[in-house]
């Protein structure tokens, strides 16, 4: 990073070439000296790091509050996606050593962007001068009115931006926003129970933001698929965000929650239960990473596991503190705030909370809840079933993992005379369904040997695949001719 920590940077050298950016923050500036000075050099890695793809290097200067940024390339969307910025401009510097040179060149730099538009001028100005601000505000405006619609001091159609520093004059081209916050690294490590659902990648945004690395952490049913799926938008995230840090990824494989614990009747209040024994998963993978805390996508009231008479129970007796970032949010401010950080997305992969849920619990007492816990305590998940990745290899990652060979994705790949298996709730079933196609709860799979008698190939389909994939992952280890699909396979043939 050439030039951080020199104030002394030479304008005088040619810089027709060059993308200059003068990036801008807002808490930084609050912070003591000390403090202060970290958080700057921490941002500048950080941006740096974020053009780690660019062929060429970006200089940065440091100057009194300000941090210019030089390159030969439009780096102006990595810029945007570095916690800490809270904004940043397009800039060309000029050189004057008087007022009218100075106004000349604003004046012949604008001029043809004003021309038939409303404007404004605003200047800022540090150091010594024979004119005030306010003075060289007037003078641009007189010489550029001839050229323009007007002048509007509200809702200028162009803004005519000056930032004077002694004899040295940056004119303001375009004006980017930034995420704003703190730059990422400056305050204590985190780890976030992220799924892919639209949730959890916000609240873990947010930390990120206020300058937390974050780790994360996905508890998988029905591994590999619904693995995909959460690195698919993990990626995102990291690809975006997360730049200063690479984030190390626990995938905890908690099949073995289903099918030993779940479908044999051990938890009773299945939606708070399940969620308990997630934060005692994320709790000690906190506690050997030494992270400050657990993040979770949780809002108050939006489903039955999250009320504040559950979210109390939930919380007792773990080592570390759960964090809630959209406690208080509602559904529309959430998606909103995803859409703007490109973590939304519109598949659905939370089927498994409809077993959860199946007798959801909204105000569960303590010995409820301890009583339930009890009945699944000897379940944890072994170190054969948590695989840990870094953000960097997640592309490595999913390509490792590839496409199930028994994954079913047209309805000519169909096996002839196969038993159709359907597997979501008896509503959906009810309201349509393929012909001749089972409805089984996947809590009955041990009922397959009495359904499929002569043997045929069977294809278990849900809403999106996950229930499904779970269903033929487990017959398939017994030996049996098993595939899962999505409902939309079968509803193109209806």
């Amino acid at each position: 990073m050439d030039n951080k920590r020199n104030p002394n940077f030479d304008w005088n050298q040619n810089l027709e070439n060059s993308n200059l950016y003068l990036i801008r923050y807002s808490e930084i500036g609050l912070k003591g000296k000390k403090t202060r000075n970290q958080m700057e050099l921490r941002l500048i890695n950080n941006i740096s790091k974020s053009l780690k793809n660019k062929k060429e290097k970006t200089s940065f200067v440091r100057e009194r509050g300000r941090i210019f940024a030089i390159s030969s390339e439009n780096v102006s969307v990595e810029i945007s996606r570095v916690m800490g910025v809270k904004s940043f401009s397009s800039v060309k510097v000029i050189k004057f050593k008087e007022k009218q040179e100075l106004l000349e060149k604003v004046v012949s730099e604008f001029t043809g962007k004003v021309e038939g538009k409303k404007f404004a001028v605003h200047t800022r100005r540090t150091g010594n001068h024979d004119f005030t601000s306010i003075e060289f505000d007037k003078l641009v405006g007189d010489k550029l009115f001839a050229f323009s619609n007007g002048v509007d001091l509200k809702n200028p159609d162009v803004k005519v931006a000056i930032e004077i520093r002694n004899n040295l004059a940056y004119l303001i081209m375009q004006t980017f926003e930034g995420p704003g916050g703190l730059p990422l690294g400056t305050e204590g490590k985190m780890i976030s129970l992220i799924s892919g659902g639209i949730d959890s990648p916000v609240s873990t945004w947010l930390m990120m933001k206020r300058g937390s690395p974050v780790d994360m952490i996905f508890i998988s049913l029905a591994n590999p698929i619904d693995t995909k799926n959460f690195l698919k938008k993990a990626l995102i995230l990291y690809s975006n965000w997360y730049s200063g840090y690479n984030p190390h990824i626990y995938i905890v494989d908690a099949s073995r929650l289903i099918t030993d614990y779940l479908f044999k009747g051990k938890m009773k209040y299945a939606n708070v239960s399940y969620k308990r024994k997630m934060y005692e998963i994320a709790d000690k993978i906190s506690q050997d990473i030494g992270a400050f805390g657990i993040i979770t996508g949780e809002s108050s009231g939006q489903v039955s596991s999250q009320t504040p008479e559950n979210l109390y129970e939930l919380s007792k007796g773990l080592k570390t503190v759960i964090h809630r970032p959209l406690i208080g949010m509602d559904k529309d401010w959430i998606i909103d705030l995803a859409r703007r950080t490109g973590t939304f997305h519109n598949d659905s992969t939370e089927e498994f909370c409809a077993l959860f849920g199946e007798k959801p619990i909204t105000k569960i007492k303590h010995e409820e809840l301890e009583q339930d816990v009890e009945r699944i305590s000897e379940y944890f998940p072994s170190d054969s079933e948590i695989v840990k990745i870094r953000g960097s290899e997640i592309e490595e990652y999913l390509k490792k993992i590839g496409d199930p060979e028994y994954e079913i994705k047209s309805a000519d790949k169909i096996p002839e005379n196969s038993l159709i298996i359907d597997v979501r709730d008896p509503l959906s079933y009810k309201g349509w369904h393929p012909e001749g196609a089972i409805n089984l709860n996947p809590g009955s799979i041990s009922r397959i040997e009495e359904i499929n008698k002569e043997n045929r190939s069977i294809v278990f389909y849900c809403k999106q695949g996950l229930q499904s994939a779970y269903m033929a992952g487990r017959l398939r280890k017994k030996g049996y001719d098993a595939y899962f699909a999505s409902e939309k396979i079968f509803m193109n043939q209806i």
